[in-house]
C-alpha cells in the first residue's frame, strides 16, 4: 500500500515532463503489439487495431466545465486520427451535492454528444468525501481515419495550425472575469472574446479532413493546443516527431480580443490553453490550408520542420527557444501559481 501524504508535493494543473515519464509512463509493463499510438510526450491518444481513443477531465472548478472534458477527449481522438463514435463518462460530486447539479451535468454532456453524434455507451456517478467540486471524466472511443506517422517526419515539412492561439483560455477568462476586464473593456468587447468558447470543437476540421482522403494521405503527425497553450503544443509535437523548427511568431494566428484580455492578467496568449486548434504536420500544407479556408476555418502555415533538434520562435531578429511545458497560463489566475516560463 502506498501512504498519501499531504504536503508541498507537486503542482496543481498538467504533470511536467519529467514526472509524466518517470512517475506515468515507466511504471508501465505490458504492451500490447497491435497498439500502434501509445501514451507518450506529444500522445493524448492511443491507436490500437482501428481503435482511437483518449481520456480527458475539467481542467478548472466552474459550472459548465464538463462541456471542456468532453471537447478535450473529442480533440484529442481527432489529433490521433480517429473520427469519434462513442463516450463514457464518470461523474464525482462531493456529499450532499444536489440531485439539480448532477441532471445538470448530465444534461450538458447528453446535449454535448448528440450535437456530435456520439453516443454515450456508458457511465459511472459516485458521492465522494474527498472531493469538493464535481469532477468529470470523458473516455472517448473513435475509428481510425489516418494513419500517425510520427517516426517518419524529415525535414522541410509544413507546420499547419488551425484557428487562433489562446482560445479557450482568452474565452474562459472573459466569461468568469467579466466583472474585473469591464474595468477596461467595453461589455461587447468582452462578450465577443467570451463568444469565441463555441470554437473550441475540433469536429469542424475532422468533416474537412474526412471529406478529403488526400488530404489525409498528407498528414505524418498531429496534436491538439490545450493546456500550455500553442508553445506548449509545439513543443509537445516536435518531441513525438524528433525534430525541430523555427516558427516566426506573425504567424501564429491570435485573435485581438484574447490578446487584450491576457494582457490584462498579465499573460502570455501562447501559453494560454488553446483548445479549439489543431497542429499537424504534412508534406501539403498549402492544399490543407486552402481546405480549411474554404470551409470557413482560420488555418496557416507556421513554419517547417528542421533536421536540427532545436525547436525555435523567431521575434524579429531575436529567437526564444521552446521549452517543455510547465502548467498552462492559465493558473497563475485560477490558482495563484507563478507564471509559466
Amino acid at each position: 500500500m502506498y501512504e498519501w501524504t499531504e504536503g508541498i508535493g507537486m503542482r496543481t494543473g498538467k504533470l511536467p515532463e519529467h514526472t509524466f515519464k518517470r512517475s506515468v509512463i515507466n511504471p508501465i509493463r505490458y504492451r500490447r503489439p497491435e497498439t500502434t499510438l501509445r501514451t507518450a510526450v506529444g500522445h493524448d491518444g492511443a491507436v490500437t487495431g482501428s481503435m482511437v481513443t483518449s481520456m480527458a477531465t475539467t481542467a478548472f472548478s466552474y459550472m459548465g466545465n464538463e462541456r471542456y472534458a468532453f471537447d478535450n477527449a473529442v480533440n484529442n481522438v481527432i489529433a490521433a486520427g480517429g473520427k469519434p463514435y462513442g463516450a463514457a463518462t464518470a461523474v464525482l460530486m462531493p456529499e450532499h451535492s444536489e440531485e439539480s447539479t448532477l441532471r445538470a451535468i448530465t444534461d450538458n454532456l447528453a446535449r454535448q454528444a448528440e450535437q456530435y453524434r456520439i453516443e454515450i455507451f456508458s457511465g459511472h456517478t459516485e458521492l465522494v468525501p474527498s472531493v469538493v467540486s464535481p469532477t468529470v471524466v470523458v473516455t472517448v472511443y473513435g475509428e481510425k481515419l489516418w494513419e500517425s506517422r510520427h517516426k517518419e517526419v524529415t525535414a522541410d515539412l509544413d507546420i499547419v495550425m488551425t484557428k487562433w492561439a489562446g482560445l479557450y483560455g482568452g474565452a474562459i477568462l472573459a466569461a468568469l472575469r467579466k466583472k474585473e476586464l469591464a474595468s477596461r473593456y467595453p461589455e461587447s468587447y468582452i462578450t465577443v472574446a467570451a463568444d469565441y468558447m463555441r470554437y473550441t470543437s475540433l469536429m469542424p476540421e475532422l468533416e474537412i479532413l474526412e471529406e478529403n482522403a488526400e488530404i489525409c494521405e498528407w498528414i505524418y503527425a498531429a496534436h491538439d493546443v490545450s493546456n500550455g497553450g500553442v508553445f506548449g503544443a509545439l513543443w509537445q509535437l516536435l518531441s513525438a516527431c524528433n525534430c525541430g523548427a523555427e516558427i516566426p511568431i506573425e504567424a501564429i494566428p491570435v485573435k485581438q480580443e484574447i490578446i487584450e484580455v491576457a494582457e490584462y492578467f498579465d499573460l502570455n496568449p501562447y501559453m494560454m490553453n488553446g483548445q479549439g486548434s489543431l497542429l499537424l504536420v504534412t508534406g501539403n500544407g498549402e492544399q490543407l490550408v486552402g481546405k480549411m479556408n474554404e470551409a470557413g476555418i482560420q488555418a496557416a502555415i507556421l513554419g517547417k520542420t528542421t533536421k536540427s533538434a532545436e525547436r525555435k520562435i523567431l521575434l524579429g531578429d531575436e529567437e526564444r527557444f521552446l521549452n517543455p511545458p510547465k502548467g498552462d497560463a492559465l493558473n497563475a489566475v485560477f490558482y495563484g501559481q507563478p507564471l509559466p516560463v
